[in-house]
């Protein structure tokens, strides 16, 4: 069940396009905010399983690079990171079968190392979240499932090569058992560098041929399911285990002769997350939807003295354990449909330093963080074409263990949203949303310093966010397309950022925040059947973000935020079976703060790929596929952050069987 290397999905499809939730209770746990009659939910992009079969993305950023809205980025941490709308990293919230998995110190996950074949189904939500999704889904979340029903044994592995060394092998199987479902996977992967687009961006960097140095990875993988079915319901207790040695790219637009570039690499990134997901029915009007978790997370950052990564200099070690859980009972009265939702999460983090240079362990620091929201949400009948939902909850953070740093007192907001959908006709929807939600400072950036990089703020405020968008989706039934178009705004109180502060000579980032911040912008997409055979796709968003003046009359410029996106893809299927897709996918500019602290703009770029899949053999076990993929064809400078290029063209061939 599990994958790693260059394909994206192809189809995106607004949620009032797709059908209703439908089908066995196991594929309804699969989605945490669960859609009802009466029930209006935000507009949302629907990812199913069909569409990454015939796409065969290897890792989660491959999967989401070609939503409309979404952009992915790896930041100097060397993480991969999505952001909804131009929003930053923190204020978009993931989940796996209704568990979230950021890891809490850092409220981020690095999605290059979650295998893409994990997912079965992924929902996205680009504004005000329901509030089965708790605190901190400011603006948005990903509600990905690993769920697979069924009454068939299936079986399904591929093995691949690609440029730089790339390899991967996989396998996945699904066996039903009378009422109990049972799932495997495996996988791994490995490459020895990612592709650079021209060294103009990064003239400090030797290079490893014409790969970026330090850039290499070994992950394995692992996932299992057990799911049951009963009169009352059901239950299901799945496991992901993710063991991984990486690379980071340096910030190899600096000088290291003059500057102080982070020479980094995760010798050890472990991540094994358990969750439990039921929905338990209580009678003929109501039911108990159930999810909790346990993530385990290590990892172990070593620090180098340059850019050979020869002479190791420090090294820290982390430890999170992280334990949660939620309770939403639905409650259907004669008039209205209620939901009360609670939910608790607590996270316990460890870190130590060692200097290797004299290797003498640092004390180990201990912190604490813990996560509670209530609240209740009424569904609200306005007619047969028109449905309402109300939603009010009480969210808090507190911070009993502070690593020896000055404590924190606990911090409380209120939520609330409201989506009103109109199905103006058979053919036009209308959806109306509005929501106010908070995000809470992580650990990290309460107390974090980062190996000595980082100035600590006990001043920081948690982000408050009114979040808004009006939908239109129109599928006319006479003609062979759908569209889509959406307007939204977002208005951040208290946007957390980044400055340089100078401390004895020396530069540290310090967070704080500004005064706020707001943003505005429209997406839009089609889809057009122009046959059976070939589809032609387009989808653009174009944003304005600003932060607001702070108290010298400055604007403070919210680095990191193209401006726009634009997809064009043509999809078209062959008679015998076979696949091909091309797309052009262009960014547009933005900006980043230099070393200096003065303002540099990031260039808009544009990727040109192609991928198909040819059906070999066909057995009466299942078919046999050769695919392939040739990314940035162009070898186009991506840069979404300097000194940290995307990769450049790139190839990857593969054979695949899927069996039924």
């Amino acid at each position: 069940m599990l994958a790693s290397c260059v394909l994206v999905p192809t189809l995106v499809i607004p949620q009032a396009w797709a059908a209703e939730t439908s089908g066995s209770r196991l594929e309804e746990i699969s989605v945490l905010a669960v859609r009802s009659e009466n029930r209006a939910l935000q507009p949302a992009v629907q990812l199913d399983e069909e569409l990454f079969r015939r796409t065969v993305p290897t890792d989660f950023t491959e999967v989401f690079r070609a939503v409309m809205g979404v952009g992915v980025r790896t930041n100097s941490r060397g993480e991969a990171v999505l952001r909804l709308r131009g929003s930053e990293e923190r204020q978009t919230q993931l989940f796996i079968d209704g568990a979230p998995i950021s890891v809490p110190w850092d409220g981020r996950a690095d999605l290059s190392l979650f295998p893409a074949s994990l997912i079965r189904r992924a929902t996205v939500i680009k504004s005000a979240a329901p509030i089965e999704y708790g605190a901190n889904a400011v603006l948005g979340v990903v509600d990905i499932s690993t769920f697979a029903t069924g009454d068939d044994f299936t079986l399904s592995a591929r093995s691949e090569a690609g440029t730089h060394g790339s390899y991967l092998v996989e396998g996945e199987t699904y066996v039903p058992v009378g009422n109990v479902g049972l799932q495997f996977g495996g996988n791994h992967f490995s490459r020895d560098a990612i592709s650079v687009a021209g060294s103009e961006a990064i003239p400090f960097d030797p290079l490893l041929g014409d790969g970026r140095t330090n850039t290499d990875l070994t992950s394995t993988s692992f996932f299992g399911a057990v799911a049951l079915e009963e009169t009352w319901g059901t239950l299901r207790l799945s496991a992901i285990d993710i063991d991984a040695d990486k690379g980071i790219a340096a910030a190899a637009h600096l000088d290291p002769a003059e500057s102080s570039p982070r020479f980094w690499r995760y010798p050890d990134w472990h991540m094994r997350q358990i969750s439990l997901a039921g929905d338990i029915r209580l009678g003929e009007s109501s039911n108990l939807r159930v999810n909790t978790w346990h993530q385990r997370f290590s990892q172990a950052i070593v620090s180098y003295r340059d850019i050979t990564y020869s002479v190791p200099e420090d090294r820290q070690n982390d430890k999170d354990r992280t334990y949660g859980g939620r309770l939403v009972l639905a409650t259907d009265w004669s008039h209205l449909t209620t939901r009360l939702v609670t939910s608790l999460q607590q996270s316990t983090h460890a870190q130590f330093e060692t200097d290797l240079s004299s290797n003498v362990d640092g004390d180990t620091e201990r912190f604490r963080q813990r996560l509670f929201s209530i609240g209740g949400e009424v569904d609200v009948p306005m007619g047969e074409a028109v449905k309402t939902s109300l939603a009010l909850a009480y969210d808090r953070a507190s911070t009993p263990l502070t690593g020896g740093r000055p404590t924190q007192p606990a911090i409380s907001k209120w939520a609330a949203s409201g989506a009103t959908q109109w199905l103006a006709s058979d053919e036009l929807t209308i959806t109306a949303t509005l929501g106010l939600r908070t995000r809470f400072p992580t650990m990290r950036e309460l107390y974090g310093t980062a190996l000595g990089r980082f100035l600590l703020n006990p001043d920081l405020k948690p982000e408050t966010a009114l979040v808004g968008d009006l939908s239109f989706e129109w599928a006319p039934q006479a003609l062979p397309f759908q569209l889509s178009l959406t307007p939204w705004f977002t208005r951040i109180s208290d946007t957390l950022s980044q400055r340089r502060v100078t401390v004895d000579d020396a530069s540290l980032t310090q967070r704080y925040n500004l005064e706020g911040s707001r943003g505005y912008g429209i997406e839009a997409g089609a889809i057009w059947q122009v046959s059976e055979a070939l589809t032609l796709e387009a989808n653009a968003l174009w944003q304005d973000l600003e932060a607001d003046r702070d108290e010298d009359g400055n604007r403070p410029i919210l680095y990191q935020r193209p401006r726009g996106q634009l997809l064009l893809a043509a999809n078209h299927t062959f008679a015998g079976g076979a696949n091909l897709r091309v797309e052009a996918n262009h960014t547009g500019h933005a900006y980043d703060e230099a070393e200096d602290g003065t303002t540099a703009r990031l260039e808009g770029s544009t990727e040109l790929n192609v991928k198909f899949y040819i059906p070999v053999k066909e057995t009466s076990f299942g078919v046999w596929q050769l695919y392939g993929a040739l990314n940035n064809i162009t070898d186009a400078l991506v840069l979404p952050q300097l000194g940290l290029p995307e990769a450049g063209r790139a190839f990857k061939v593969g054979i695949r069987f899927s069996g039924d």
